[in-house]
């Protein structure tokens, strides 16, 4: 079975985490993606962030959650190990490059049929737990994107 590492942004506000879908996809996933050559996790974020969504991160608001791994959205035979970030954007997001749809998802409706693996099974739980969906002073940053 062949393993894909993936760098995740959790954006969260107002209990909402910003989900996004490929184009042709049919599983909402975390925005961010794989590593390319000896890219940093952030410098990998700040790049996928920017292309998929046309936003920036404020790097001071970067916090590592952890790293979560499942089996891949819509890959047989494929695990996915998703090193995870909270944090807060720049701008507005918008779909781009292969971004088709976003999604601001309640983080407590971890039992979404359309949510990745990872998602469904660790991500959201976690951060359900957690004291990310309620670190309000980041999370007013966000909450405008919600309108």
């Amino acid at each position: 079975m062949r393993t894909i590492l993936k760098v995740g942004l959790a954006v969260i506000s107002e209990g909402r985490i910003l989900l996004v879908r490929k184009r042709g996809g049919n599983h909402l996933i975390l925005p961010g993606g794989k590593p390319e050559g000896t890219e940093e996790d952030i410098e990998t974020l700040e790049r996928e962030i920017c292309e998929e969504l046309g936003c920036c991160i404020e790097r001071e608001s970067l916090s590592y959650s952890g790293c979560f791994s499942d089996r891949a959205a819509g890959l047989d035979e494929t695990l996915v190990s998703v090193r995870l970030y909270v944090g807060v954007l720049t701008g507005t997001p918008q779909p781009r490059a292969e971004i088709e749809a976003l999604d601001w998802h309640p983080i407590q409706d971890w039992d979404n049929p359309l949510l990745a693996p990872s998602l469904r099974n660790s991500i959201l739980p976690s951060l359900a737990r957690s004291d990310a969906c309620s670190f309000k002073e980041r999370g007013k940053a966000s909450t405008e994107l919600l309108n």
